[in-house]
């Protein structure tokens, strides 16, 4: 079994393959978040909500961890924007500007990649 040892703390380049499959998994994981928005917002069930909540934290997670790995400060900005917006919604989740805030971010995030 062989295994790439970084140098320097730095990752090794990766392939075009790899930065195609990166760059779908990043639109893949915006497009769960927003469906999982949508859904929290047209709930009144709070068990579902919790849910919906859970596949959002999944999905940015997924969304910094295809950032970092592609290495694109853009879309590491624009997660920035995003976590920022998800925390705020959280906080007002009945606010119709911050679900459209968070909303726009994650369009803009798709066109990124």
């Amino acid at each position: 079994m062989s295994e790439e040892i970084s140098v320097g703390g730095k990752l090794p380049p990766i392939t075009p393959r790899e930065r195609k499959m990166y760059e779908q998994e990043y639109r893949h994981g915006a497009q769960l978040f927003q469906k999982a928005l949508q859904s929290y917002v047209k709930s009144n069930n709070p068990y579902q909500q919790k849910e919906f909540q859970e596949v959002m934290d999944k999905a940015m997670r997924v969304l910094n961890e295809t950032a970092k790995e592609l290495s694109h400060k853009a879309l590491a900005d624009q997660n920035l924007k995003i976590q920022s917006d998800y925390q705020n919604f959280a906080q007002h989740s009945g606010d119709g500007v911050a679900f459209e805030k968070l909303n726009r971010d994650l369009d803009q995030a798709k066109k990124l990649t």
